[in-house]
């Protein structure tokens, strides 16, 4: 028995269906605290040095909604704005005890990194084509290889801003791309799923939740339909991709290249080039869903040849009544190779904690501890534990 990416949270013994709530109101706080301490951080010292009229522009630029990637001090706000959802996602999980460390990256509860320099290679091999159908018509061979400025005029961006641009992107994307992933493909996933006990539906409707909000996301960007089709395909193919896969290193590698690619083609500002990469056309749209899907396709040859383990090796917790007991916790029900929960104690009494505490099996329940676990955790459960059983396995 086996448990899939989506339903995780499920073999904490800690899971109820109330925690990802709390965890998604400590990532909204987090969210709204940590965009409040970056404006100020930004606006502080261009207040200080442009005076009232850098802010008056600053501001302008950042209610346009429209990104402007020749602009490093708007793009870093951006990006940053993005990467804190990274760490914020990791401690709503952890502080509201959705489930172990590590539960939104991969069925191993951690990165898997062996498989994610596997993932490399159709990373690149799906970001070649695509570099080249972004820069088309960009490129001439005329008196050697090199930028067609007929076609795309010359470069509005100095050398020392472009090579600052360029290094922030390389720097910050990866971090960006890897937040978006675990919040949209990683949380909403998982807790969907794991509130809805019918698997099938369960992950339909997870799926469909984070293509959907996904894509309302990029609304704000002044996306138009094409626009939002696309970025609405690209997230649904990735959802499909970290279930497949059990975890978020493919889609995480997808996402920041294909985003680096967008802003290091438009760090320049090229007079000739529409840098707006809102507007989408039914053929982008189209080229752009046909990449998602080869790509996915690459990444289930190679699942397949590697034998990556797609599903964590174990069970889902058993459901206690009230606080899970002492022998409950412990990383020797999630690690990989561990028990997952087949060695759990069971109850012959029925629900846990409704025997009376004169019945023997109650103690019985309470002291008895799987095999392999420690001594320790075994003499220091309480006696009295009125959750000492199991109520039912799933």
């Amino acid at each position: 028995m086996s448990v899939p990416y989506h339903r995780l949270p499920r073999v904490d013994a800690r899971w109820r269906w109330w925690r990802p709530l709390v965890a998604l109101a400590f990532l909204a706080g987090w969210y709204l605290v940590s965009q409040i301490v970056l404006t100020i951080a930004y606006l502080v010292p261009i207040g200080a040095t442009q005076g009232a009229a850098g802010l008056s522009g600053f501001q302008e630029d950042l209610t346009s909604g429209a990104l402007d990637p020749t602009d490093p001090l708007i793009l870093s706000l951006t990006l940053v704005s993005l990467v804190v959802l990274l760490p914020g996602v990791l401690l709503a999980v952890k502080i509201a005890r959705v489930g172990p460390a590590g539960t939104l990256s991969s069925t191993r509860f951690r990165v898997r990194w062996r498989w994610t320099l596997w993932c490399l290679l159709p990373t690149l091999v799906i970001a070649v084509p695509m570099f080249l159908l972004q820069t088309w018509g960009m490129f001439t061979f005329d008196g050697g290889f090199g930028w067609d400025h007929d076609a795309i005029g010359q470069s509005t961006v100095p050398p020392g801003m472009l090579t600052l641009t360029i290094v922030m992107v390389l720097l910050l994307v990866p971090f960006q791309g890897a937040a978006e992933e675990y919040v949209f493909r990683g949380f909403i996933v998982q807790t969907i799923a794991s509130w809805i006990p019918v698997r099938v539906v369960g992950v339909v409707l997870a799926v469909a939740v984070s293509t959907v909000v996904f894509a309302a996301g990029h609304i704000a960007n002044g996306y138009n339909v094409w626009g939002i089709l696309d970025v609405g395909s690209f997230g649904l193919v990735a959802a499909v991709i970290v279930l497949r896969t059990g975890g978020m290193e493919a889609t995480v590698l997808q996402h920041a290249f294909n985003n680096i690619m967008i802003f290091v083609v438009q760090a320049p500002g090229w007079s000739k080039v529409d840098l707006d990469s809102s507007n989408s056309t039914p053929e982008s749209f189209v080229v752009s869903f046909a990449t998602s899907l080869a790509f996915w396709g690459m990444i289930e040859l190679f699942a397949r040849w590697r034998k990556l383990d797609r599903r964590f090796p174990g069970q889902e917790a058993p459901r206690f009544r009230g606080t899970p007991p002492v022998w409950a916790g412990g990383r020797q029900w999630t690690r990989p190779g561990g028990t997952g929960w087949s060695l759990a104690p069971a109850r012959v009494t029925g629900t846990a904690g409704t025997a009376s505490s004169e019945d023997p099996s109650t103690d019985a329940g309470a002291d008895s501890a799987p095999a392999g676990d420690s001594a320790s955790a075994r003499d220091s459960a309480p006696a009295g534990d009125s959750a000492s059983g199991v109520a039912r396995r799933p």
